[in-house]
């Protein structure tokens, strides 16, 4: 069969989905990937025919996902009609950032036509390749447009919590109340301007896919009103050369710290890289730091510190003893999948909160608040270094991983589920 995946133009959205694409591919079946023209040289390189929506010109650039936000006024209202709380963190990264990085794609009624150059490119590629399944990133909900409007199956791929799937099941609860408010679901219309646009109908299925590919532990998962395939997320963050010195024996143990790409792009993390390198200076351990020269302007470097601007976790963690990380669900698998203790610095009400604390709780590592005093940080991490039981639990969830399908365990599922949908549509 084809299929069609289309994803937000970060590598943070494309990397959870490639294992799943090579397995679909080792499969023999025919396999693209959609996205931004700023993405399409990371999908060449990783083994895949790219489809470019839009042009440079006609896009807007990934990095202004800021200008689309929700007005707070709007928020508040969609916050007092569904009776959430302000601070709850899986409303507030849906209000904020979900809703911009698919606004910021979608446009809203009565936008100029040029606007639609995303959409439109999304349809027209559906229209003439005629994919049999169209994967699709909750972020970017045209996909199950272009695969309602060619017949196709569709999905969505998650690449962290369902975010989507928990805001449009509290707005089902919350419908009447949204009603009275004279607010729409807020999860319906960032895409229902795009399905009339093609005359299609908006619906649950439209909304949430005919299944989702869940790369979540089964603990970890958000509820939310679909069908789910559950996958092992493989931790992947592209290549790179393996440096003389990673395998070179020392006599104390390597820690990783490790802040993500995502937040050296969107410059969230310089104030935390400073109280970093202040809590390991001076411990009796080998600090590997991937920060680039922009994070590290005006810092001093500890002499235990050794700092690279990328490598790859895959290559560095199973060298390591402990990761001090930002809580990003990339580099929590990733430190999930070598069964190394966590040490998480994340903020308590964003959007990362829900990956700390599964962490803490779990007893596979410490989570602390971003102002928490450097003494502090160190006496929390110097825990984690020392103490057995952060490394057994470790283990214990590295073994909960490893129960979870792999993407080739799932490739028949999905076959079965592709099969099943189009004798159901030709019935």
């Amino acid at each position: 069969m084809r299929v069609m995946i289309v994803v937000w133009p970060l590598p943070a959205h494309l990397y959870p989905a490639l294992p799943l694409a090579w397995a679909l591919q080792g499969a023999g079946h025919e396999v693209c990937v959609a996205s931004h023209p700023d993405l399409v040289d990371v999908i060449t390189a990783a083994g895949f025919d790219a489809v470019a929506l839009g042009t440079p010109q006609t896009m807007p650039s990934p990095s202004a996902v800021g200008d689309f936000l929700p007005s707070e006024e709007h928020r508040g209202r969609l916050t007092e009609a569904l009776s959430l709380s302000p601070d709850d963190h899986v409303w507030t990264t849906f209000s904020t950032y979900t809703y911009a990085s698919s606004r910021i794609f979608h446009p809203e009624d009565g936008a100029p036509q040029e606007l639609w150059a995303g959409v439109d490119a999304l349809v027209s590629m559906a229209r003439h390749w005629r994919p049999d399944l169209v994967l699709w990133d909750p972020n970017w909900p045209s996909g199950a447009v272009a695969a309602r409007e060619v017949g196709a199956a569709h999905a969505r791929v998650l690449w962290g919590h369902d975010f989507v799937g928990w805001a449009a099941h509290r707005a089902a609860q919350g419908r009447e109340s949204l009603r009275a408010a004279g607010l729409e679901d807020p999860v319906a219309e960032l895409v229902r301007p795009s399905a009339e646009r093609y005359g299609i109908t908006v619906d649950d299925e439209l909304l949430l896919g005919h299944f989702t590919i869940d790369p979540m532990l089964p603990d970890m998962q958000l509820r939310a009103p679909c069908r789910r395939v559950p996958v092992r997320r493989i931790p992947y963050g592209g290549p790179d050369v393996v440096p003389g010195w990673l395998h070179t024996p020392t006599d104390r143990p390597r820690l990783a710290v490790s802040l993500g790409t995502t937040q050296r792009a969107y410059d969230n993390d310089r104030s935390l890289v400073a109280d970093l390198l202040d809590a390991v200076d001076g411990l009796d351990v080998d600090v590997i730091a991937t920060l680039d020269a922009s994070q590290l302007d005006g810092r001093t470097v500890p002499d235990n510190v050794r700092t690279v601007s990328y490598l790859p976790l895959g290559l560095l963690l199973p060298t390591c003893s402990a990761i001090v990380h930002h809580g990003g669900i990339g580099t929590l698998t990733a430190a999930v999948a070598h069964g190394v203790p966590q040490f998480v610095v994340a903020d308590p009400t964003a959007a990362y909160a829900g990956n700390a604390r599964y962490v803490h709780d779990y007893g596979a590592g410490r989570t602390v608040d971003p102002q928490t005093a450097s003494d502090e940080m160190r006496k929390n991490l110097v825990r984690v270094l020392t103490e057995p039981s952060f490394q057994d639990a470790a283990d214990r969830l590295r073994r909960d991983w490893l129960a979870v399908p792999s993407p080739n365990d799932i490739v028949p599922v999905v076959e079965g589920l592709v099969s099943s949908l189009r004798r159901g549509h030709r019935s």
